[in-house]
């Protein structure tokens, strides 16, 4: 942070950085999907590691929304009711059985980016927040659409 509170060069970089490094267990979870499909010998368990993964990161950024939200002197309520949203339709997708949990994640990641690819474009958050939800949200629903289809 400068003398103002605003964030640093140094800021976006590292959440750049940190984003990508967390596209890794998506990417990499599903090609093992895609390459092996159900012939894995941890089939289930690689479905498992993704699903709970994607719950996490669902969760995270309902979380990054709620503090988003706190700042926020117009439609706060709003925007904490709806960072809640994210959390519970993760934890719930995890009770959807297999490859129908891919599809309700690919269509939960990609209203969350688009919420927040909006809210950068209204100023509510950073511009580079919003490029940086749109290269993430992009990757994780392509991840989670070939989830879908290599166990369908």
């Amino acid at each position: 942070m400068d003398g103002a509170g605003a964030p640093t060069d140094i800021t976006h970089k590292t959440a750049w950085v940190l984003g990508l490094l967390g596209l890794i267990p998506f990417v990499a979870m599903t090609a093992a999907l895609a390459y092996a499909g159900r012939a894995f010998i941890a089939y289930p368990q690689l479905v498992l590691a993704l699903s709970g993964y994607s719950a996490t990161i669902l969760a995270f950024l309902g979380g990054i929304r709620w503090g988003a939200g706190l700042w926020r002197e117009q439609g706060q309520r709003r925007i904490l009711v709806l960072s809640v949203l994210a959390s519970l339709v993760g934890w719930a997708l995890l009770f959807v059985p297999t490859p129908w949990m891919f599809a309700g994640f690919a269509i939960a990641f990609a209203l969350v980016g688009v919420w927040d690819v909006l809210a950068a474009r209204q100023r509510a958050l950073p511009d580079w927040f919003g490029r940086l939800r749109l290269v993430l949200t992009v990757v994780v629903t392509l991840c989670q659409l070939v989830a879908f289809a290599a166990t369908f």
